[in-house]
């Protein structure tokens, strides 16, 4: 499992939305997006310069969309959904990794039996 908080990992997130917030990113962050079909051309923007991504998704049409355009991470609000999305990507071998935003790293021990690919503190999100 992927624990993407400090110490454990020290990949800097920053959320966005427009193409110029891009570009005015720290270099080497990683980019965070909530879904919307209107930005499938940003998506695409981050995917043709190499910007590591990841979105939050609420379906599995949305993980599949992302998947496609090479986002690093789709992020799931819930253990529900998270499940579900990890099935899929275990099923169709997608690079995209589930990350579970969860409340305190104490909840790993509930999670870690579902075989989900990460987890993110809901406060750093």
């Amino acid at each position: 499992m992927i624990i993407l908080e400090p110490p454990f990992c020290e990949e800097k997130f920053q959320k966005v939305t427009t193409l110029e917030e891009i570009k005015t990113t720290k270099p080497n962050s990683t980019l965070i997006f909530d879904y919307c079909d209107s930005s499938i051309e940003v998506y695409n923007f981050c995917k043709i310069n190499d910007i590591p991504y990841g979105v939050k998704i609420n379906t599995i049409k949305e993980l599949i969309f992302i998947s496609n355009l090479n986002a690093k991470y789709a992020f799931a609000d819930n253990i529900e959904n998270a499940k579900i999305f990890q099935t899929i990507a275990n099923e169709y071998l997608l690079d995209t990794k589930i990350i579970l935003f969860i409340d305190s790293l104490e909840d790993i021990e509930k999670i870690a039996p579902f075989g989900i690919d990460g987890v993110k503190l809901k406060e750093n999100k």
